[in-house]
């Protein structure tokens, strides 16, 4: 049989504020409960309920796929989010981020107004070159392979991974460390009620921290850390916005580390 596939975007948001958005490829047979899905997540969102919804479903072209491997998947368990912001910043450096872009990465975010996209940071110069410092620049067209279900499931579930915030999150990850000139992201999420986030990168795959924010706060979003020398912007981010790209592989789920013990190996 003919397996026809579709994008299903959602987009959420009040007063023209962003409240939540997603994304699924999916089979044509399961559109519907894929936009009721979506839907039900928009109304039901932490941050209140939106005056807008958009739901746009696009036809995609096998050929026009690209596949990829997802990034290893560590978590950090943290006692604060200080702590976690210490990880994080530790992470960041390891990869090759100086300590003062580290720094200036977080306070990006510490402060950042609810965004459709990320904020791109060049690395060498610090300065953000998104065009649209609203909008930002945004990873879409992205999932799992739906071959993967079943099986991601099972491995998510056996380290209490299994739900939507670490699919989608591992999954847009492993997107944009392949991106052209991406190094790493840093990311926690707007949503006042998760408190978890991630740093990620080709080098140290998904590090997902347990606490970078405290509960109740709604500043959040994504750094994409660009590095110049190694690709042109306009490469960078038709990748990231344009390709339709689908993971075909599970993901290794490696074992929980603590706080001392992930600083004593950094």
């Amino acid at each position: 049989m003919k397996e026809n596939l579709y994008s299903v975007k959602m987009r959420a948001a009040r007063k023209g504020e962003h409240i939540s958005g997603g994304e699924k490829v999916i089979l044509e047979q399961e559109i519907e409960s894929v936009v009721q899905q979506l839907t039900k997540r928009a109304l039901e969102h932490s941050k209140g309920k939106p005056d807008f919804i958009n739901i746009a479903i696009q036809n995609i072209m096998k050929e026009t796929i690209e596949y990829i491997a997802p990034l290893d998947i560590t978590t950090v368990v943290v006692d604060d989010y200080i702590q976690g912001r210490e990880c994080a910043v530790k992470v960041l450096q390891k990869i090759g981020l100086s300590y003062k872009a580290s720094q200036i990465a977080l306070n990006i975010l510490k402060a950042c107004n609810p965004m459709r996209g990320a904020v791109l940071l060049d690395i060498h110069s610090l300065e953000r070159l998104e065009q649209d410092k609203d909008r930002g620049v945004r990873a879409t067209n992205i999932d799992w392979s739906f071959r993967l279900r079943e099986d991601l499931d099972k491995v998510l579930e056996k380290e209490g991974l299994n739900n939507n915030h670490v699919k989608e999150a591992v999954a847009l990850a492993s997107k944009v460390s392949n991106a052209p000139g991406i190094i790493a992201e840093l990311c926690w999420s707007d949503d006042p009620d998760y408190v978890a986030g991630y740093v990620a990168s080709q080098d140290t795959g998904y590090v997902r921290i347990t606490k970078l924010k405290s509960l109740g706060d709604a500043a959040g979003g994504r750094i994409f850390c660009f590095d110049a020398s190694k690709a042109s912007i306009e490469a960078c981010i038709e990748y990231l916005q344009e390709k339709v790209t689908l993971i075909n592989e599970l993901p290794v789920v490696k074992d929980s580390i603590c706080y001392r013990d992930f600083l004593e190996e950094a």
